[in-house]
């Protein structure tokens, strides 16, 4: 991943536009278009540690991402030798798994056996897509395992990984069953989508003044999500909240940096598909021809799809991208009440669907 565009703000923080230079199937991802909504700046830097082997320049006043940046090595003595001989003394069923899943067989994904991931040895882990697959005897069903199970995954989780558990006897009594399970769960990953795979294009953090001063405006005061130039900009907001301050729309219609930086990028990347990430409502908001996607986003995280956000939105970006331009955009609004790292594997696996 590369750092194709940067522009300063009025405070002189950076917002970049990281991904691979393509002219087509481009999908753009924008985080923190409100300061006081983070939640959307976290994941997308989280997801980029899986492809970026050292910290990229932040959005947030040039510094480092302040990401733990963590690697397979990141593991005990202790797990490391009992890593070796679990190797050397394979049951039935990790030798029967390992035959299909070595040598890059499905979708070129590259697997490992028996790594230590922190203080855990995984049966099986593709490092690069963050797979792992995990296969569970008889006794994983008894109440003290399934409670060390869930603390297993959820550790594993916040590390980025997505864990998939498979049943001995299922591998022994419907082998067929899942091998297609396995190729069609891992197919967004690999290299088997070829030419069809979409390029992601990510904006981290489209208001690193607002993230700055905690508000959800920029540093004029202006709510990015009200300052495109639609048709109808500087409509009244006063029926969006409590404060409409918070929403006001600027000088004029696309007035901002910040805005007009999003503008210059859709316009040069013409991107096929768009998510925005927001907070707190829990819905999968959408504009223009994008239902089937956000039906797919939905049945991932749990979330409602709703075609209206509930209240007026002048001048915002759905409005300008999905309903005036016919680009399928998605306002994915995340839920603030629960931790973020909560968010992780729903989030990841969205962005894997798009990809």
């Amino acid at each position: 991943m590369n750092i194709l565009q940067i522009v300063k703000t009025k405070l002189g923080n950076k917002i970049e536009l990281i991904g691979e230079n393509q002219q087509e199937n481009n999908v753009l991802i924008i985080g923190a278009f409100h300061g006081d909504e983070p939640q959307g700046k976290y994941l997308i830097e989280k997801y980029l540690c899986k492809y970026s082997p050292s910290p990229l320049p932040s959005p947030q006043r040039g510094e480092g991402y302040h990401i733990n940046y963590l690697h397979s090595r990141n593991y005990t003595i202790f797990a490391q030798l009992n890593a070796k001989e679990l190797r050397q003394n394979s049951t039935e069923a990790e030798k029967k798994l390992w035959n299909l899943l070595r040598n890059n067989q499905i979708h070129g994904l590259h697997f490992k056996r028996q790594k230590p991931i922190g203080n855990y040895i995984v049966d099986f882990v593709c490092l690069k897509e963050k797979i792992i697959i995990e296969l569970d005897g008889g006794q994983h069903n008894e109440p003290q395992n399934i409670t060390h199970d869930n603390e297993r995954t959820t550790y594993l989780n916040s590390l980025g990984y997505k864990v998939i558990r498979i049943w001995n006897n299922e591998l022994f009594e419907n082998f067929e069953g899942v091998k297609e399970y396995l190729y069609n769960t891992l197919a967004p990953l690999g290299r088997g989508l070829g030419r069809g795979a979409n390029n992601l294009l990510f904006i981290p953090c489209l208001n690193p003044d607002g993230l700055q001063n905690n508000t959800r405006t920029n540093a004029n005061g202006v709510d990015l999500n009200r300052n495109f130039p639609t048709k109808n900009w500087g409509e009244d907001t006063s029926q969006a909240g409590d404060n409409p301050d918070n929403y006001y729309g600027g000088k004029s219609a696309g007035s901002e940096i910040e805005t007009q930086f999003v503008i210059d990028i859709i316009e040069k990347y013409q991107p096929k598909l768009i998510l925005t990430l927001h907070a707190p409502y829990k819905i999968v908001n959408y504009d223009g021809p994008a239902k089937e996607v956000a039906q797919k986003i939905s049945d991932i995280i749990g979330y409602p799809v709703e075609e209206s956000i509930g209240y007026p939105t002048p001048g915002s970006f759905g409005t300008y991208c999905g309903v005036e331009r016919n680009i399928p955009t998605i306002t994915l609004e995340l839920d603030e009440k629960i931790p973020v790292e909560n968010l992780v594997q729903p989030v990841f696996e969205i962005f894997d669907l798009l990809k």
